[in-house]
């Protein structure tokens, strides 16, 4: 396995794209190079299209030249929020709620116009677990154990639930579907642990031993996906199922947010700016 970033190559001019895929002709090229993160994407929605939609559209055209297959990362936001289980047939017709999932749904579109006969979408749901920052757009799980852990406000959004997977649950997906998935799109996450964000919050505070009182419990904005519930019987089927105990995976990366100071920033780099 080879890994590439931007400092490789930016996938959204073509022929750099061209000149990545052409030095290592891959057998297989997952792509995962986008701009994530439902706020950072309506901070700058010009990057959104560029980095989202571009860059998977050159990709997926050198990989059809070389004859690599492709497995592309979008997203589960592109179904819109909805109470339904939902799976990777239904049609993408509810409300999107804005430019990051407009821009991985057009990008799922230009994957499959243009990219090879072996492509494969990967849809993520809530995976979690270290290497992640934390602050303002990250997600919300790393920041409600860091704001415990600094005794900061919790906001929760009233009504809001999800499934969260492990990221070692959620990497043995993705060799599955690299493997032994056939070409067509997967939900990648859990849909046998929904919890509601408050419960969430409840649990940052006693791993942190912090005070319930911490959490403020407040409307969802417009346009936020307040209900993820996505079937994975496809991957099922592929012989997956999830290991990792919410209460380990927790445990887990609470050890590594601790790292952060009360600033966002990593406690050693705080430390040598000093």
């Amino acid at each position: 396995a080879i890994g590439v970033d931007k400092a490789d190559g930016d996938l959204s001019r073509y022929v750099q794209a061209g000149r990545v895929i052409t030095e290592h002709r891959p057998d297989v090229v997952i792509h995962l190079a986008a701009q994530v993160g439902r706020q950072f994407n309506e901070d700058k929605p010009d990057r959104a299209i560029l980095h989202n939609v571009v860059a998977a559209l050159n990709v997926a055209r050198w990989c059809r030249f070389h004859g690599a297959a492709m497995v592309h990362f979008s997203t589960s936001e592109v179904y819109g929020s909805t109470d339904e289980l939902l799976d990777e047939d239904a049609p993408l017709t509810a409300t999107p709620t804005g430019i990051y999932a407009l821009s991985k749904r057009w990008s799922e579109d230009v994957v499959r116009e243009y990219g090879p006969e072996d492509l494969k979408i990967v849809r993520p749901s809530m995976p979690y677990g270290d290497s992640a920052p934390v602050g303002r757009g990250r997600r919300a799980m790393d920041n409600m154990l860091w704001q415990a852990h600094h005794r900061m406000p919790i906001t929760v959004h009233r009504g809001a639930e999800r499934s969260w997977c492990h990221v070692r649950d959620f990497t043995r997906a993705v060799r599955l579907i690299v493997e032994k998935g056939e070409p067509g799109a997967y939900n990648v996450g859990r849909d046998d642990d929904a919890r509601s964000m408050h419960e969430i919050a409840r649990r940052s505070c006693v791993i942190a031993k912090a005070p319930y009182t911490l959490i403020d419990e407040v409307d969802p904005p417009a346009k936020q996906t307040v209900v993820k519930r996505l079937s994975t019987a496809k991957l099922r089927a592929l012989g997956w199922e999830p290991e990792v105990r919410l209460s380990d995976g927790m445990a887990e990366l609470y050890e590594w947010v601790k790292n952060f100071g009360p600033d966002g920033q990593w406690i050693t780099e705080r430390k040598a700016a000093a």
